[in-house]
């Protein structure tokens, strides 16, 4: 948001003060005579009486009568355009301060005022231009400077409404003061610096401090800073004395940052009485600050409030089914997505319903409302998505297939569906095209790390070959995503795996390398420790091989290859005890190792929930 300007018309009436004396001429004229002198001058007083005075219609009078006699007098032209912008002529006054410009471009008034005149039409980015040229004509003058400020923070363009600024003291009147501390702090927000724009709200509010905007709007600037106790301190203030709704929702919002209690201020706003428009408007807002904070269950009472009051809006019945499916409230679900779709039956409602379906243990009517979005959106990868990923939970791998095959005829450039026709192959055992196909997905992708793990997971776990493009691929983002500890691990097991199955040791320092920068990345995480025990034992180096085994068995407890690669290390360096030790901790894991399907089935549950995070609705 962009503080209001200093004052409306400011800029206009500070350039035009000193007309009547003549000190801003410009025109090139022949020398008048002093009586010519005197006339002008008591002509442009006279118009200047007027405009003090508020009568823009005299003043135009004047001066028109005036440049009857005199044309080239700049001075009256300029005071005309002023004349004409204060009585709301804004097309005569355009064209009078052009008509100063022709004959002095670098007239750094006209431009000014013209560039005011834009503004206040709606034209910033001409303003803007006129603005940054008077500044250079001007020698930088703080009035130009500030209006030039403004204007380039409603451009967004908040780097150079700093550097307007720089050096620019804070008026002397206690308004326009208030209001350049103001501008500072939308600026300094627009740059992300919340500090600065807390401090510069703050300066803001010490000039009033019981100014109820000001005390919002620096309460607001804390919460951007999340400086919660001083942002709950301000807004209190307001909302005690008025019981603002925007106070309480700012309290709410600082209370809830803050992570402690937040029920009774809840309370209080739920009690607000609001006329009814007002009321929705603000039940969404109290519901998304809960829902964004992690309270979905308390979100629940005003959304379904909300949609009480305005019983013919579908939006607001997706929102509170929504709410209710996150909440884990399945049959309340369904029945505001069922009264949505009553109202309006649109993919997103059919989606919605078919993932509370889903959860209900109902996959045959979960399909046909995934279908049903797939038929109102066909357009929408996410519906599409959606219904293979349906398909493919309940091994339905063909028909799975056929959808996303379609959904590639429609969407070729689609790294999703890459990405879900990748594991459709991997669940049906064709891990050769799961991979081509992967890469495939990787190279169309904006970042390629989710395709790139999937496929560096179903690479390593293969017992065949690991496929060189996989391998290139995976090892080549590694290296430009050096802290990414499991590409570091993938591509290290891969190059062993290539290496181990050829006969050589052609990478051991890279691979070595590579595991311990995974290993130092990813603690906890036993894969990097069994890897190098693998890589160590593989060269006879059993000492430094031991060290990772006893990690990687005592991180992952129930694999029976840890335990017995432990085993054999421990026999190899003359601990026999510690080998049958672990010998029979292979055996207890061996009757309870995971079997393949386990292994897919867990595969299966990181792919449904990285597509359906990585797949965004049409409507973000």
């Amino acid at each position: 948001m962009i503080w209001r300007k200093l004052q409306s018309g400011a800029l206009l009436t500070s350039l035009f003060a000193c007309l009547g004396s003549g000190s801003l001429r410009v025109a090139a004229q022949d020398q008048p005579s002093p009586q010519t002198s005197r006339k002008e001058a008591a002509a442009l007083a006279k118009a200047q009486a007027a405009l003090t005075h508020g009568d823009p219609q005299e003043a135009i009078r004047i001066l028109s009568d005036h440049l009857q006699t005199q044309p080239g007098d700049s001075s009256a032209r300029l005071m005309l355009g002023q004349a004409f912008a204060v009585a709301g002529q804004n097309d005569l006054a355009e064209s009078e301060l052009q008509s100063v410009l022709k004959e002095a471009p670098e007239n750094y008034v006209a431009l000014a005022a013209l560039g005011e005149i834009y503004e206040r039409t709606g034209q910033p980015e001409k303003a803007e231009a006129m603005l940054a040229r008077a500044a250079k004509a001007g020698h930088r003058q703080p009035e130009i400077r500030l209006e030039w400020a403004i204007v380039l923070a409603r451009l967004h363009r908040y780097k150079e409404s700093q550097s307007a600024l720089a050096g620019l003291d804070p008026p002397a009147d206690s308004g326009n003061r208030i209001a350049f501390y103001r501008l500072k702090a939308s600026v300094a927000s627009g740059l992300g610096n919340s500090l600065i724009a807390a401090s510069e709200m703050e300066k803001a509010l010490a000039l009033k401090p019981q100014d109820p905007a000001l005390l919002l709007a620096t309460a607001a600037a804390q919460l951007q800073h999340k400086n919660w106790q001083r942002a709950a301190e301000l807004a209190n203030i307001v909302f005690n004395q008025t019981r603002d709704p925007s106070a309480g929702l700012l309290v709410l919002e600082a209370t809830l940052g803050s992570h402690e209690d937040f029920h009774q201020v809840l309370e209080q706003l739920r009690n607000t009485a609001l006329p009814q428009p007002e009321e929705v408007a603000f039940l969404q807002r109290l519901a998304e600050l809960l829902i964004a904070n992690g309270h979905v269950s308390e979100s629940i009472d005003e959304l379904q409030r909300a949609a009480e009051l305005a019983p013919g809006r579908a939006d607001l019945l997706f929102n509170s089914a929504l709410a209710q499916f996150k909440a884990g409230q399945l049959d309340g679900a369904l029945n505001s997505a069922e009264k949505s779709k009553g109202l309006t039956d649109t993919a997103e409602v059919e989606d919605l319903i078919g993932d509370i379906q889903e959860e209900r243990g109902d996959n045959l009517v979960a399909v046909q409302s995934y279908q049903a979005a797939v038929k109102l959106a066909p357009e929408e990868e996410k519906y599409r998505i959606s219904l293979a990923v349906e398909l493919m939970q309940h091994q339905g791998f063909d028909a799975a297939k056929v959808v996303l095959q379609q959904a590639e005829e429609a969407q070729p450039k689609s790294w999703r569906i890459q990405l879900a026709l990748g594991m459709v192959e991997h669940f049906t055992g064709s891990d050769a095209k799961a991979s081509s196909i992967l890469i495939h997905a990787a190279d169309l992708a904006p970042d390629p790390d989710v395709a790139l793990t999937f496929l560096g997971d179903i690479q390593v776990n293969q017992t065949s070959v690991p496929d060189s493009a996989a391998v290139d691929h995976i090892c080549r983002y590694s290296d430009h995503h050096p802290k990414n500890g499991k590409m570091q691990l993938n591509c290290g097991a891969l190059l062993f795996a290539q290496d181990y199955v050829a006969g050589k040791r052609t990478h051991v320092d890279e691979i070595v390398k590579r595991l311990r920068v995974a290993a130092g990345i990813l603690a906890g995480d036993p894969a990097p420790h069994c890897e190098l025990a693998k890589v160590y034992r593989s060269m006879d180096r059993w000492h430094e091989a031991l060290p990772e085994a006893e990690s990687c068995a005592r991180m992952e407890v129930n694999s029976a290859e840890a335990h017995y690669r432990l085993a054999q290390i421990y026999r190899r360096l003359g601990s026999p005890e510690k080998s049958q030790q672990e010998m029979k901790l292979y055996e207890a894991a061996s009757q309870r190792q995971a079997d393949e399907n386990k292994r897919r089935d867990e595969t299966m549950k990181a792919f449904v929930y990285t597509i359906r995070r990585e797949t965004p609705s049409p409507k973000q």
